[in-house]
């Protein structure tokens, strides 16, 4: 059999490596741009849901979502920079584009805003027990500044191969830590959720149902973080992670906002079909809701007697 001229090998590697590079980054733009419709359609169901919800929670849906939408933007610009500005330009694929590095950023933002926000739930589900959340909060922020930093060096050094060479453990430390934090709040979540039994039917029902949401929540954007890991330290002469980390922002904002909306749903599948505003008083405490006669009765009994698993 005849070997091959050198130039169709040498286009064949350049087809290969812009399928790996360019095309990984616009199949991972679409589906996050798929995800981000997905975050719109919860940020209109909870104005819906829950116009009367404190102050706070509703900035800090609105802080996601805005984030959620400057992310797409960045997907949207780069890929325009890759495959219309410079098409065809082959040495481009090297290239960082300033709206690449800010996407890491705004990944970590809201990674760390979704992390705070269920460290917050085993604060309030462990009694304040500050040796569980202050490791979570410092894993958190070690994922944050990791991505800041790569975010800085990517600006700086604006090539793949520069930042692969120089500073790749930064990069890996950060997703090494977001896949670990969800690990740890999963696990945390559900392991204060079971002690938190109460031994009434209704609220055990929110409990189980809770358990299993939070364990799902957790698996999703956990494996995917460390799929996208896998890839970056086995494959990263490719943007196949970049692809995969594109999605990682809207999976934790898809999270959030599902846990926040399931609030309603998950006392009506309890209690029967209700029109009332209630909070979930497992997860979502007074300081986060309305409460209802209901909702403190059974506050007020769990605290007087010493339930199993609440010492």
């Amino acid at each position: 059999m005849p070997a091959m001229p050198f130039g169709f090998e040498r286009e064949v590697t350049r087809q290969k490596a812009l399928e790996h590079s360019m095309g990984a980054v616009l199949v991972g733009s679409l589906i996050a741009l798929f995800l981000s419709g997905a975050v719109c359609m919860q940020v209109f169901l909870y104005c819906q849901l829950y116009p009367r919800d404190r102050a706070r929670i509703k900035f800090m849906v609105f802080l996601v979502w805005l984030m959620d939408t400057i992310h797409s933007g960045m997907a949207i610009t780069s890929n325009w920079v890759y495959l219309i500005v410079h098409f065809g330009d082959w040495d481009n694929m090297d290239d960082i584009t300033w709206s690449i590095a800010t996407s890491v950023a705004l990944t970590a933002l809201n990674t760390f805003f979704v992390h705070c926000f269920f460290t917050h739930r085993i604060y309030t589900l462990s009694r304040q027990n500050l040796y569980v959340t202050i490791p979570l909060v410092t894993l958190a922020l070690v994922r944050l500044v990791s991505a800041l930093i790569s975010t800085a060096e990517m600006i700086r050094l604006k090539s793949f191969s520069q930042f692969v060479d120089q500073y790749a453990y930064v990069f890996t430390i950060g997703l090494s830590t977001a896949a670990s934090t969800d690990i740890f709040i999963a696990g945390g979540l559900c392991y204060f959720l079971r002690r938190g039994r109460s031994g009434f039917t209704g609220m055990d029902k929110i409990v189980d149902a809770i358990t299993l949401y939070t364990i799902e929540n957790g698996m999703l954007t956990c494996i995917t973080t460390i799929v996208s890991l896998v890839c970056w330290v086995t494959m990263s002469t490719n943007l196949i992670f970049l692809g995969l980390h594109l999605a990682i922002s809207k999976l934790y904002a898809n999270s959030l906002l599902a846990t926040l909306n399931a609030r309603k749903s998950l006392l009506n599948k309890s209690q029967g079909s209700s029109d009332r505003d209630h909070p979930l008083p497992v997860i979502f405490p007074d300081s986060f809701g309305r409460r209802t006669g209901a909702d403190a009765h059974w506050s007020r009994e769990v605290k007087a007697r010493p339930a199993r698993g609440w010492r």
